[in-house]
Order: C-alpha cells, then sequence, then structure tokens
C-alpha cells in the first residue's frame, strides 16, 4: 500500500518531464510545422520545467541518501555522460560521415553536436551543486531553517545575476555556458524548496480543485501575457529578457505550469481510472534523456532524407505534425532500447 501511495505521489514528476520535451519538440519545429508566434511562448516553459522539476526530485533524493556525496554525484555525473558521449558520437558519424576523432572531442567538450547538448553541461553542473543546497537547508530546523531558507534564496538570486550576465564557460548555448546556469539556478533551488515542503500543502479536495483552477488560470493568463508583450516587461529587470538562461517570464511561467500539473494530480488521486491514464502518459516521462539527445536526429536528418529520397510530399500540416512527433518520440525511445540491449550485450562479452 505505501508503495502504491508514493508512486501516486510521483507520477505529476514524470508527466512535468513528458510534457516539459513535448514543449521542446514543439520549440524546435518552429518554421516547420508551425508560424504562429504565440504556439512558440506556449512552448517556453520546457527547460525550465525540466530544471524546476530537477529540483524537487533531488531533494527527495538526498533527504533518502546516506552514503558517500562525491560517489552520489560522480555515479549521477556519469549516467547523463554516458548516452551523451554516444549520442555525440552518433551525430558526428552523420555529420562528417566518418569518425573524426579530433571533431568528435571538440563536440564533446563544446556540447555543440546538437543545439539541446548544451543541457547535459547545464544538469551536470546543478548536479554538483545540488548537494550543498541541500545541506543549507538541514543545517538549522524551524523558524531557523525557514530564515536560512530565505537568506540563501537572496543569495542565489543576487548569484544568478552575475552569472548570467558575466559568465562564459567555452561559449556553450544557453544556460549549459552560464556557471551554475544562470537563472536556471533559480529555479533549481526553488525546487528544492519545493520538494522539501511539498508534503506539506493541504490535501483537502475542495482546497486543492480550488489551487488547481487558479493555477490553471493563472497559467494560460500568464502565457497570453508574454505572448503579447513579448517579455517587455523583462527589459526592466535585472536578469533580461533572454530566453535561455530564462528571463523572469519564461521561470514564472514554469512555476506555474508545475503546479498545475501537481494540482492536477492531488485532485484526480481517487479516481483511479483518470489516475491509470495519468500513470499509463508519465511512463513516457521517464525516457525524457533521450527523446532530448535523440529528437533533433530525426527532425534535422532522418525525417528530411526520407522525404527527399523517397519524394514524398505530405500537404496536410496536421498528417506531417503527427508524423514528425511519433518518430521524434517513438524513434528516441526506439534507440534507447537498442543501445540498452547492445550495453548489457557488451557487458556479458566483458565479463564472459
Amino acid at each position: 500500500m505505501e508503495s502504491i501511495e508514493k508512486n501516486k505521489r510521483t507520477y505529476w514528476i514524470d508527466i512535468a518531464k513528458f510534457m516539459a520535451i513535448i514543449a521542446v519538440m514543439i520549440d524546435h519545429t518552429n518554421g516547420l510545422l508551425y508560424q504562429n508566434v504565440r504556439v512558440s511562448y506556449f512552448s517556453y516553459y520546457s527547460v525550465s520545467l525540466f530544471i524546476l522539476v530537477m529540483g524537487v526530485t533531488s531533494y527527495w533524493s538526498y533527504s533518502r541518501y546516506n552514503g558517500s556525496i562525491a560517489k552520489k554525484v560522480s555515479k549521477a555525473c556519469l549516467k547523463i555522460l554516458k548516452p551523451y558521449l554516444i549520442a555525440t558520437f552518433i551525430y558526428g558519424l552523420i555529420l562528417d560521415r566518418q569518425f573524426h576523432f579530433e571533431n568528435f572531442l571538440n563536440r564533446a567538450i563544446h556540447f555543440n553536436a546538437s543545439s539541446p547538448f548544451y543541457y547535459v553541461m547545464l544538469y551536470i553542473q546543478l548536479l554538483v551543486i545540488a548537494p550543498f543546497i541541500y545541506f543549507s537547508f538541514n543545517c538549522a530546523k524551524g523558524k531557523r531553517g525557514i530564515l536560512i531558507e530565505i537568506a540563501g534564496l537572496a543569495f542565489v538570486l543576487m548569484i544568478s545575476f552575475y552569472t548570467t550576465n558575466y559568465s562564459n564557460i567555452l561559449d556553450i548555448y544557453g544556460g549549459g555556458g552560464k556557471l551554475f546556469g544562470g537563472t536556471y539556478l533559480i529555479l533549481f533551488y526553488l525546487g528544492m524548496i519545493f520538494g522539501k515542503y511539498s508534503s506539506k500543502i493541504p490535501t483537502n479536495k475542495i482546497v486543492v480543485a480550488f489551487l488547481l483552477v487558479i493555477s490553471i488560470v493563472l497559467t494560460l493568463m500568464w502565457w497570453n501575457f508574454i505572448s503579447t508583450d513579448n517579455c517587455r516587461i523583462d527589459l526592466n529587470l535585472p536578469y533580461g529578457s533572454g530566453y535561455n538562461p530564462p528571463s523572469i517570464s519564461f521561470g514564472l511561467y514554469a512555476i506555474l505550469m508545475a503546479l498545475s500539473i501537481f494540482f492536477l494530480e492531488q485532485v484526480i488521486s481517487n479516481n483511479d481510472r483518470l489516475l491509470k491514464i495519468f500513470g499509463s502518459i508519465s511512463v513516457l516521462g521517464k525516457h525524457t534523456l533521450y527523446m532530448f539527445l535523440y529528437h533533433r536526429l530525426f527532425l534535422d536528418y532522418v525525417l528530411p532524407m526520407f522525404f527527399i529520397q523517397t519524394g514524398i510530399q505530405i500537404s496536410n500540416i496536421w498528417i506531417l505534425r503527427i508524423i514528425y512527433f511519433i518518430c521524434m518520440i517513438c524513434g528516441s525511445l526506439i534507440i534507447e532500447i537498442v543501445l540498452e540491449k547492445l550495453n548489457i550485450l557488451f557487458g556479458k562479452i566483458m565479463t564472459s
């Protein structure tokens, strides 16, 4: 029973990750599958939502971990670096039409074999700083602890201003090229705070339903505002109107989206049918790393080459959208399955 309840409480995390990767794909198909600027703005919660959720799960992970911190961080880094390097190798074969070691090394260091790969560098930086934030949360209890968290947030806000505007790591794109991700660090910190206090949120169904309605309405209103205002409001704020690292507008958008998903799960938690649907969708959220790494492989290379070679032309934009999204999602999942099978096979060969 306890494991079932635990699964129910964590569905929203994977739902949020799946919605984030769908938003990434929507963003990257701008100009190909749609032209509407408002659709682009709808997708701009994407990576910010990933980082917010990463903060939540990082706090939960450290709260139940008793081993070596250095070992935990290094293991987490290797867990993402291994598939990243394989993806860099695969993209390099396509770009160079051969294995070119110098190009591979250059792309691996600069995280630029494909544009989304900056995220790996961003992710690793946040993995490194996560234990320091966690232990700052737990160095004091009660009111003193809350004051420390507020002081920590003020410090993070200040640091993020300087890292966003005055740091550069190897000219890596976006948050990957900023120390600790620039403004992404703020979202990560807020995610850890939410991870700490999420269990204290009221579970009364009427209250939660009210919070769900409020969060959805605010999310839609904020999307409408930023897509109309074009984030001009951020020009007057210290973090600027950047897309990556995100401006305050995009960060707030991601927070509202996360709250909407969180409260939605709370509302349907007693409806087994809806919860089953929720859980089925959340399964896809467990595989977003490979979707992040490989969706552009299908978007930039596989599908364009297929249409050129076959001469197939599809005039119906909705059919084209369905084909692209199915290929980006399912194609990435197939690559993940194949690579995992090869990894198991290689492991058996090495141990035999």
